[in-house]
């Protein structure tokens, strides 16, 4: 994979805890910020794949019945107590 050199500007708290984090951890600068630009990347489309998911909800939103099959799922998989409910 090729590699890009570039220059960025941070804030000097930032930089100062970054650095003290990268040298506890012996890591190059590179592959600090490297690994940071993967994580917001993988931030952006877990976010836009979640804008997705909602969107489609709102053309197509669960009955009642559907939400209370899945909400006595959910409680019977997690054994939850019901003490929310009457009864």
């Amino acid at each position: 994979m090729a590699k890009r050199k570039i220059a960025i500007s941070v804030d000097s708290d930032v930089y100062k805890s970054a650095e003290q984090l990268r040298k506890a951890t012996n890591e190059s600068r590179s592959a600090v910020y490297e690994r940071a630009m993967i994580q917001w990347l993988a931030d952006h489309e877990r976010g836009a794949l979640t804008r997705q998911y909602v969107d489609a909800y709102k053309c197509y939103p669960e009955t009642k019945a559907e939400v209370a099959a899945a909400r006595a799922v959910a409680l019977s998989i997690l054994g939850v107590e019901r003490w929310d409910e009457e009864g």
